[in-house]
């Protein structure tokens, strides 16, 4: 059903489920009438399908060789391996490709791989993407009379002229990557990507790692049925598994279908933190699982660690160092090595988190100063901001001014580089589209997305973008609508749901935490904050007692429990000291009419 943030009424009702048939399904299966009310109206319309969803098996997963370009990839990858070429991984510097980097990096490394090498590009230096001067110069180490075989995972697919030259120098070229290609594909031996024209792979919304992943398996296959294994095993790829949840969560791709079979399996691999770097990362972030540092308290690892705690520090290091010192992490079986390089990562996310919010202040006060904040998008520029850290101060930003904001360092003397943040339903690339003219570059998607400009255009950009945002929300509905998954009609909360919640996890794109609705009373309510502009309360019942915090709610109730209330809630964990237990997040509380 829906829900209007403005008026607090219930507007009409979402996919129709049957009563009766949810709750018959309900008992069969042993759950709260609630979740499987959530997974019916997302199409899970069966008991088979809503097992299959709730109990993901890596039996489930496609088969690696519908994945076009599988069969010619492996079989370079093995004639390298058979002939000792060398072989070159090439890596994106985000934590996707990080982690899509590391799993092939460590696979080839178990399988003897004598002469194999990495390249990452650096973030402010390089810029995203296969940049040749850095392939030329490995070149001149390896020799030039050697012929690399060089695989890039998380990028290549829109890189022509960076492996035209690849192969002029001698590379012979695989591409993995999981961006929708143009139109031509770049000149490669093969190519991995589930975007590509004519590819019958069924999963397109594979992570960079993902399809790194996949292709582990198409080569063990491959190399299994040449005897390349002898009479031992060969190589258990399910400890492979974290680093591909590490990445597939950290790139927001949709978690569906092979992704969540991926992510869910990836995260019990990953409670064990077998691999030195990542039980290092969790020792150092206060997160300790099992088997960490001594001294600190235990629990299990989530899917928000990884999103919170895990990916930024990693993404610390490429943000305002190189990235290299993540690389390295994850792919270390030191644990004294992976210690120091862990403090060292969480050194560097500190001051990431420092930067970015001396560039959060700074343009917070720019805004006021420039005249903008009645403006539809803000757009703000200084020659001192760091580039690593902008796209996260204008996320914060866009939260403050609930508009797109776009924040521009200096790059050169003739270039302003930055990034920027939507706000959901808004196009912000179609809208800079729309300026394209007064570029030098942009790229990205929807909601998020980078812009380069002479500054002698500022100006006029600036205009321009405000006009096109204008047009783009005047077309937008003026009261954005709450989705309510599931409305608790006798104003209980269905006790058994927390117990249960976690079925549902990990959420993110293509599989969004659910809301539900609820009418009663708050107990304890009060206002919170350095400004008492948030409301705590409790939801209490017989069989359940549960906190809830409201961000931005506090003056609006009062310190006064308002009486009976429509309470929009989502479910969220609350760590504290070691500690795991439910809370409500409120995401519209009105008083009940």
């Amino acid at each position: 059903m829906m829900y209007s943030a403005a008026t607090g009424q219930r507007m009409g009702k979402r996919a129709e489920i049957d009563p009766s048939y949810c709750r018959s399904l309900a008992a069969e299966l042993r759950l709260p009438e609630a979740l499987v009310a959530v997974l019916l109206r997302r199409g899970h319309d069966d008991k088979a399908g809503i097992e299959s969803f709730l109990r993901p098996n890596l039996t489930d997963l496609p088969d690696p060789d519908l994945m076009l370009g599988m069969n010619l990839a492996v079989e370079l990858i093995a004639s390298a391996l058979g002939s000792r070429q060398p072989i070159v991984v090439y890596a994106d510097y985000d934590v996707d490709g990080l982690s899509a980097g590391a799993v092939l990096y460590k696979f080839l490394k178990q399988l003897d791989c004598k002469q194999l090498h990495y390249l990452l590009p650096h973030r402010s230096e390089d810029g995203y993407g296969v940049h040749a001067h850095l392939l030329a110069e490995l070149q001149k180490k390896l020799g030039p009379t050697t012929r690399p075989l060089l695989i890039t995972v998380d990028c290549g697919i829109g890189d022509h002229q960076a492996l035209a030259e690849a192969r002029e120098m001698g590379y012979t070229v695989i591409v993995t990557d999981h961006h929708r290609p143009a139109a031509t594909l770049p000149p490669a031996a093969a190519i991995l990507n589930p975007h590509q024209g004519g590819c019958p792979f069924p999963c397109k919304n594979l992570a960079g790692v993902g399809v790194a992943f996949y292709l582990l398996m198409g080569l063990r296959r491959h190399l299994a049925g040449e005897g390349f294994f002898g009479s031992g095993e060969p190589p258990n790829l399910k400890e492979y598994l974290d680093l591909v949840a590490l990445g597939t969560v950290a790139d927001m791709v949709a978690l569906r279908g092979a992704n969540r079979i991926l992510v869910r399996a990836g995260l019990e691999v990953l409670q064990g933190c077998s691999r030195p770097g990542l039980a290092a990362l969790t020792a150092t972030a206060g997160i300790n699982p099992e088997g960490a540092a001594k001294g600190s308290t235990k629990r299990s690892l989530y899917p928000e660690d990884i999103s919170f705690v895990l990916a930024p520090r990693l993404n610390a290091a490429g943000r305002v160092a190189t990235p290299e010192t993540a690389f390295r992490l994850l792919i270390t079986d030191d644990p004294s090595e992976a210690l120091a390089l862990a403090a060292e990562l969480e050194d560097l996310n500190r001051w990431r988190r420092e930067l970015s919010d001396q560039v959060y202040q700074q343009a917070k006060e720019q805004v006021v100063a420039s005249g903008q904040q009645n403006n539809h998008v803000l757009v703000l520029a200084d020659k001192d901001w760091h580039p690593g850290v902008l796209g996260i101060a204008a996320t914060r930003l866009q939260q403050d001014f609930n508009r797109p904001v776009l924040l521009l360092g200096q790059a050169s003397l003739e270039m302003l580089k930055g990034s920027g943040r939507s706000i959901e339903g808004l196009d912000l690339l179609a809208a800079v589209d729309g300026c394209r003219d007064l570029l030098l570059g942009y790229g990205g998607h929807a909601a998020a997305l980078g812009v380069s400009l002479h500054p002698d255009r500022l100006a006029d950009f600036r205009t321009m973008l405000n006009n096109e945002v204008g047009r783009q929300l005047a077309a937008l509905e003026t009261t954005p609508a709450i989705s309510v998954d599931w409305y608790f009609t006798d104003g209980r909360i269905d006790a058994g749901l927390t117990g249960n919640y976690h079925l549902l996890e990990p959420f993110g794109p293509g599989n969004p935490e659910p809301l539900f609705q609820v009418r009663g009373a708050l107990s304890q309510a009060g206002a919170v904050g350095r400004d008492q502009n948030h409301l705590r309360f409790r939801w209490q019942q017989k069989d359940l007692n549960l906190p809830g915090i409201a961000f931005g709610y506090g003056n609006s109730l009062g310190h006064q429990n308002p009486g009976p209330v429509e309470l929009i809630f989502a479910l969220r964990r609350n760590i504290y000291q070691g500690r795991v237990s439910w809370q409500l997040q409120a995401k519209s509380i009105k008083k009940a009419i």
